[in-house]
């Protein structure tokens, strides 16, 4: 059991947010929302609990660092919603949210009895977000993905088609909801109704790919070409360094980069800042893998030229200006933790960093919302196995999550 911390008063106090969401994308949203002020109570499989504790990479100490980072912070109450004692209990615990989040493939909430226009009906103020990864219409609503899928179809792999460091889709989608709904929010300060949010994944992948759609205006691009800024200028670029490290170079003005050709003897490359051929960025490869990460960024720096060294993720917790930020920082089980990632008068938003055991809050919640004791599942001895990490588990949980998909079709 984790200890308790104060909730910080934020601009969403009062604010009570159901999760019924799973993996990355709704997890994020509601962890967006909690660090805004909400309440966030999780509604997790009593068994298995949220797939992030599962995930195989990041483990310490049995812990998983995704969950640690997505579920601080919220309170998690284990319901099965396959039994209808359960969905009872669901039901007596929206009529006193202001937010409904879920993740159910198109149709699956109908299928629970929780049609999102029935739920509007009985609860009229009640704003209910919908995380899909196709989105509620359309031909592929129905159809199985996850983010790499949804940034094929948008274009955002389309420059440059290699594994991205990011799942673009999933985080600008979480954030794209979380923006819907504090919207909606507001709104119903005047209206006194609720919304439905139909957010689609793959429409935030798209919303991500601005850039590249801007350059199809005046042609239409293939898959590889590089464009403005993805790798089509040698003003812009990553470039490999002497040690094996990579630079940034961001010398996108004409004034820097102007700056750049002068402090490297390269004047003749003034000219060719924008130029598509590749031979001028050939040269600055060339250039730049003469010295070490660490030697271009400093000689970068003294002449105020934008290029940063490309960091790892511990290097980056390492880092000066980011340890002045605060955002992004470990808890006391040394496990990363996310901030929000802007100052609201001079204060960082964040909900606690108590990171939950499946379940465990159960019974307080039963009796804080006077809830049907005899159909909400007690938090059970050893309930901790959808918190430690192990191999039996994290198979047990794929098994789980196919057994799922299929009746979800």
């Amino acid at each position: 059991m984790t200890t308790e911390e104060p909730r910080a008063e934020g601009m969403l106090a009062g604010v009570l947010v159901v999760d019924l969401s799973r993996y990355l994308p709704g997890p994020l949203v509601s962890r967006i929302l909690g660090d805004l002020g909400a309440r966030v109570i999780k509604v997790e499989e009593p068994r298995l609990g949220d797939p992030s504790r599962h995930a195989p990479q990041g483990v310490k100490d049995g812990v998983s660092a995704l969950a640690a980072i997505l579920l601080s912070g919220h309170e998690s109450i284990a319901l099965d919603l396959k039994q209808d004692a359960a969905l009872r209990c669901l039901e007596e615990l929206l009529s006193s949210a202001d937010v409904l989040l879920e993740s159910f493939r198109p149709g699956t909430l109908e299928r629970l009895g929780l049609a999102p226009e029935e739920l509007r009906r009985r609860y009229p103020r009640l704003v209910i977000c919908s995380v899909t990864g196709w989105g509620q219409s359309g031909p592929h609503a129905h159809r199985a993905g996850h983010d790499l899928g949804y940034q094929a179809v948008a274009g955002t792999l389309a420059a440059s088609p290699v594994m991205p460091a990011v799942p673009v889709a999933d985080v600008v989608g979480a954030w794209s909801a979380a923006t819907a709904t504090v919207a909606a929010l507001y709104r119903r300060q005047s209206s006194g109704r609720g919304s439905w949010i139909d957010q689609s994944l793959l429409d935030a992948a798209g919303h991500a790919a601005l850039t590249a759609l801007s350059a199809e205006a005046d042609k239409a691009h293939r898959v590889g070409e590089p464009l403005m800024l993805t790798g089509g200028l040698p003003c812009y670029d990553l470039y490999r360094t002497a040690d094996g490290g990579y630079l940034a170079l961001c010398a996108l003005e004409p004034r820097f980069w102007q700056r750049f050709c002068v402090v490297v003897g390269k004047k003749h490359l003034k000219l060719r800042q924008f130029s598509a051929d590749p031979a001028a960025g050939r040269e600055v490869a060339d250039l730049v893998a003469r010295r070490t990460r660490d030697e271009w960024t400093e000689l970068m720096n003294e002449h105020d030229i934008p290029a940063e060294a490309v960091l790892s993720p511990s290097e980056a917790l390492a880092h000066p200006q980011v340890g002045a930020r605060g955002m992004l920082r470990r808890g006391g089980d040394e496990l990363p933790r996310l901030g929000f990632p802007a100052l609201v008068d001079g204060v960082r938003p964040r909900s606690g960093d108590a990171f939950p055991e499946i379940g465990e809050h159960t019974t307080r919640i039963v009796e804080e919302f006077d809830l049907a004791r005899d159909v909400a599942p007690r938090k059970r001895r050893g309930a901790g196995i959808g918190r430690r990490f192990s191999v039996k588990g994290f198979f047990l949980g794929l098994a789980g999550r196919v057994v799922a998909r299929r009746r979800s079709r």
